[in-house]
């Protein structure tokens, strides 16, 4: 048993995780749904329709990909030694390390093609019925980068809970929570401190360090880094007062990619079988 072994594992069983499937086809259906939604808009603005697309599939994807990123990583420790699995694995010549890298390339690769699937399938109709500018078309790549980072920041998310906690049906409930707490309540909470005495205080510098603790935020920010595909979102407030390059906004996420990783990959070392 290798690294590979386990990556070809989890890359099988992820493809035919049922919500890992839930995710393409409401990506799928959704994105196809706003095509035709989208056309009117495009037409009043002047605006090529991939790009309106770009900006509904951010919005959805802000919503789906943590989810089922959380989903499909939050057992992968727990659930193991529940099953009694984790302890005959790592009595083959494979390091602990080596054990969870394999599952976490696993789970990304998977989580990469679902994205890929169901991007390429909402916006089929855009791509061979429409002349694409050069803007949209770089807007769509970004919103691909952006989407598959974000999975991978949530993997390592959910692997800091399946080390930590005893029992999966533990693990579930908390991943379930951190989901509400990064895509819905921080921002909540910002927007109340925005509005607040306190928060009118605040300068552009100050509201984009707020935005870094959050990487649902920032995926907001790297979809919203070209103007028109900020016109059409509806954080188009905080676009405007962004003053975060791309390239910046890039290494921030992979800043939260890598350190809940090996902070999972640290805790692992230490669970007792």
């Amino acid at each position: 048993m290798n690294i590979y072994t386990i990556l070809l594992r989890e890359l099988r069983n992820s493809l035919s995780n049922r919500y890992l499937i839930a995710m393409i086809i409401i990506l799928a259906a959704l994105g196809l749904t706003l095509v035709s939604i989208g056309s009117s808009t495009t037409g009043a603005v002047k605006v090529d329709r991939l790009t309106v697309q770009v900006a509904s599939l951010s919005s959805l994807s802000i919503f789906l990909v943590p989810l089922i990123a959380l989903f499909i990583s939050y057992d992968s420790v727990v659930g193991e030694k529940e099953q009694g699995r984790l302890m005959l694995e790592l009595s083959f010549p494979i390091t602990r390390f080596e054990w969870l890298m394999g599952k976490f390339l696993g789970h990304w690769l998977a989580v990469i093609i679902a994205i890929f699937i169901g991007y390429i399938i909402a916006v089929i109709p855009i791509l061979v019925s429409s002349e694409l500018s050069k803007d949209s078309m770089l807007s769509f790549g970004r919103l691909i980068y952006s989407s598959i980072l974000l999975g991978g920041v949530f993997i390592g998310i959910g692997y800091i809970i399946s080390v930590l906690v005893k029992q999966r049906s533990s693990a579930a409930g908390i991943a379930i929570g951190l989901w509400l707490v990064f895509v819905m309540l921080f921002d909540l909470a910002l927007l109340g401190l925005l509005v607040s005495e306190t928060g009118k205080g605040l300068n552009a510098s100050q509201v984009n360090g707020l935005l870094m603790a959050n990487p649902v935020d920032i995926f907001r920010l790297m979809s919203l880094s070209t103007e028109q595909v900020n016109q059409f979102s509806a954080m188009q407030a905080i676009g405007e007062v962004n003053t975060l390059s791309f390239e910046l906004l890039s290494l921030s996420m992979l800043a939260w990619l890598i350190v809940p990783l090996f902070l999972a990959l640290f805790l692992f070392k230490r669970v007792k079988l």
